[in-house]
């Protein structure tokens, strides 16, 4: 995944990073287009109802009993875990908060906290105990013998694959109906963001602010060429400070960048170029993200079915599920 984004995963979310990040090819870049550039004609298509954020948490949900059911016919514990916390903050153009910046730094502390959750997992403590061949026969009960059956280009040009069996593929397939099709529009508009993103730091306009961040940075006593090299500075302090003076020194440098993005032109840029590519790449994959609507409002009936009996209690078994 190419996204910077400092909150946790439970196992839901790694079964799905896994899932959509672990066997890739690059193919071809993709395509540049300026700004003041048109999106292109595109055929309306009729209003699809982007799901709310309750929505996604009950699909969510939904998924991760589906795959617990499953997994247990199989002969392996699954622990129904909470959808990971989706607020975390992100910065791909640099910190541009000063308030963030002075309480959270560039993040670190966060995501110490979120690793701290990812290995308090029910499943991943589960997966870890296991030994060589039993996680081999966990990982393909969850998620099939071998990345192959479902096959999509990301934005990114890179195409993505995945098995069609496995208990991640039968939740999906039992949710969303036609398995290829949603494995398709997830794959695409899942990367959208990071193509986005791409194309700030490409953008002509978004390197002659960081010039001007830079120098801001310089008189300042912190001569970082970009906002990338003061948090690679920043990740070093630990490797010499214990953490909270790390963290404080962390914070220290984080307020700098913001105070500089905020006073030059870098934050009104960029935040300007990612509205301005934001809008272009969903005109251009509506069809893909208004499917994925339609996919995903379809998929409410059974989510609810699925979830009622389950209730809202967690109730994981001392070794839950496993996945890789």
């Amino acid at each position: 995944m190419q996204r910077h984004h400092p909150g946790g995963a439970t196992a839901a979310a790694l079964a799905a990073f896994l899932l959509l990040g672990g066997c890739g090819s690059a193919t071809e870049p993709p395509a540049r287009r300026s700004p003041g550039a048109a999106a292109g004609p595109a055929a309306p298509l009729a209003p699809a109802r982007e799901p709310s954020a309750a929505d996604a948490r009950l699909l969510e949900r939904a998924e991760q009993i589906l795959i617990s059911r499953c997994m247990d016919g199989r002969g392996f514990p699954y622990a129904v875990t909470e959808a990971p916390d989706d607020t975390a903050r992100s910065f791909p153009y640099g910190v541009d908060d000063i308030e963030w910046a002075r309480a959270h730094g560039y993040g670190g502390r966060d995501q110490r906290a979120a690793a701290q959750e990812r290995e308090a997992d029910p499943n991943q403590r589960y997966f870890r105990g296991l030994p060589a061949s039993g996680r081999a026969a966990a990982r393909t009960a969850l998620m099939g013998s071998a990345p192959v059956g479902l096959s999509a280009t990301a934005p990114t040009g890179m195409t993505i694959t995945a098995s069609a069996e496995g208990c991640i593929a039968d939740a999906e397939r039992t949710l969303y109906g036609d398995l290829a099709t949603w494995f398709r529009v997830k794959v695409v508009t899942m990367n959208l963001r990071p193509v986005r993103e791409a194309l700030v730091h490409e953008d002509r306009q978004y390197a002659e602010a960081v010039g001007q961040w830079a120098a801001c940075m310089r008189a300042a006593g912190r001569p970082y060429a970009d906002p990338d090299a003061s948090r690679q500075a920043a990740a070093r302090f630990g490797e010499s400070m214990p953490p909270a003076e790390a963290d404080a020194a962390e914070a220290e440098l984080a307020v700098v960048e913001a105070t500089c993005a905020a006073g030059t032109a870098l934050a009104r840029v960029s935040q300007a170029l990612d509205r301005t590519y934001g809008e272009q790449l969903r005109s251009r994959h509506q069809e893909e993200i208004a499917l994925r609507w339609r996919l995903q409002n379809g998929a409410l009936p059974t989510a609810r079915q699925v979830s009622a009996p389950h209730g809202t209690a967690q109730n994981p078994p001392p070794s839950g599920g496993s996945h890789a």
